[in-house]
This record gives C-alpha cells, structure tokens and sequence, in this order.
C-alpha cells in the first residue's frame, strides 16, 4: 500500500451558530421576505413552489426549501451550503441557526473559505463567535480497489460498534457499514457511487485535480461522527475539530479495532 494514492479531509459539516441580540430582527425580516415573495405571486393567480421564494441577506440571495425540525430552511444559488433559521423563543434547547455545509464548497472553494464567508460576511451582524459542531464526516479516498472487503473481516471487542451490514454481491462489496450513530463507519465503492450521482463532473474534476485515475478503482472510508461522540474527545466547536481532524480519524480507526 506504500504506492497507494490517497487524499484525506471533511467530506461533510454541520454546525449552529449562536445568534446575537440583533437575530430576533433578522428573523423577522426573513418571515416578511418569504410572505412578500408569496404575495406577488398570489396576486397575480401563479402557481410556484418553494424554490421560486428568494429572499436576501446581506446582498446575498438564499433559495427557500421549506420548514423541516422548526428550521425554515435555505440555499445559496451556488449549491455550497444549506442555512436554516428558527425562532428563538421556540426549542430552546438548540442555537437558532444551522448550517449544512455542501459538496460543491467543499470541494471546490474549500471548507475554510466558505465558512468565512458564512460567519463573517453573510450573518456577521446577526451572530457571536461560539461556532457549535454538530456532525463531521472525516474520509480518506483510495486509488485502490477494495471490493474484496468483507463485514466478516471486521471483529471488534466494542459491543456498541458490532452492528455490520454490507451492499453487493457474492463476489464483491459494494458499501459496508460499521456501528450506527453517533459514531458510524461506512467503506464503499466511490467510483460505482459516481455513475449514478449529481455530483459525478464535480468529484471527477477532484480526484483529476489531485492526479487521481478515474478510470480505475477509488474506494472511499468514511466516519461520520456526531456531537455526542464528538464530546468525549473534547471537540464542540468548528476549531477543535479543524485542530484534531487528523488525530481523530486515527482514533476513530483504533476505535474499530
């Protein structure tokens, strides 16, 4: 495996940002922005759907996609990230805005930059510095074929990551999962993943860019780990996790063990 090439990161993000004194105007301004959308088109007896509903925030336009877990919930025009808002006098117990960071940032603009702009252009008078981390998914993908892997090859002593299952056929894995939330582990083939996928040009570009052969194999090893699993390693925030990254996928690694 020395000749192996490899390319490690973030495959996934999300987090909350805590809001300030000034959100309760923000939100506000956003239920007036979305009524208003829908007026126009009341008025004038045309049918439209949520993703005709575009509000602004700082000079930005944000695609609306519905309400979902008391967040209503939006898009950027570019793909790069998911942004919902709630009212802060409900649920309490969660910060009033989520982000979901998506694959065309990540892959393109690079995580750092677009949550410098989410945090310090976008929403910068609406919310503090305390960055709350919900779920990370930390990946490796290989140039290598890996289909030869079965669940039966993966004993471990921790009850709470024996539930295995795996997708393929008799004689070749597709995906194997590993344990469940908040701490789960999935090894699957990217390459077959990407023939059915939006996001095909996009990760094509990627592993171009970073001398990947899309011709041959490419597997993917992924955990996806959640906030309460985060905790016990001392990582709440976007920088813990930025600081630790590497460490904790070693962990997580040894953790399968």
């Amino acid at each position: 495996m020395t000749d192996t090439k490899i390319l490690s990161g973030i495959d996934s993000l999300y987090y909350f940002c805590e809001s300030n004194q000034n959100y309760d105007d923000l939100y506000l301004e956003v239920l007036d922005q979305l009524e208003n959308q829908r007026g126009k088109f009341l008025k004038k007896d045309i049918a439209f759907e949520n993703k005709d509903l575009i509000i602004t925030i700082n000079d930005t336009p944000l695609i609306f996609l519905g309400v979902a877990e008391g967040f209503h919930w939006f898009k950027d025009m570019n793909d790069n990230f998911k942004i919902g808002f709630k009212d802060k006098f409900k649920n309490r117990g969660l910060n009033d805005i989520r982000v979901q960071l998506l694959a065309f940032s990540i892959y393109t603009i690079g995580i750092k930059s677009i949550i410098e702009f989410i945090n310090n252009i976008l929403l910068k008078d609406y919310i503090t510095s305390y960055f709350p981390i919900t779920r990370a998914d930390l990946n490796v993908f290989i140039q290598s074929d890996l289909s030869f892997i079965t669940k039966e090859m993966f004993v471990t002593r921790k009850r709470k990551y024996a539930t295995i299952s795996e997708i393929g056929s008799a004689n070749t894995t597709e995906t194997i999962y590993i344990g469940k939330e908040p701490f789960k582990l999935r090894i699957y083939n990217k390459t077959l993943e990407l023939k059915k996928s939006s996001k095909k040009d996009l990760m094509n570009e990627y592993f171009l860019n970073n001398d990947f052969n899309i011709t041959k194999p490419i597997f993917n090893i992924e955990f996806e780990l959640h906030r309460t699993h985060l905790k016990q390693f001392n990582i709440s925030t976007i920088e813990d996790l930025f600081l630790n990254a590497e460490n904790l996928f070693k962990q997580s690694m040894e953790d399968m063990a």
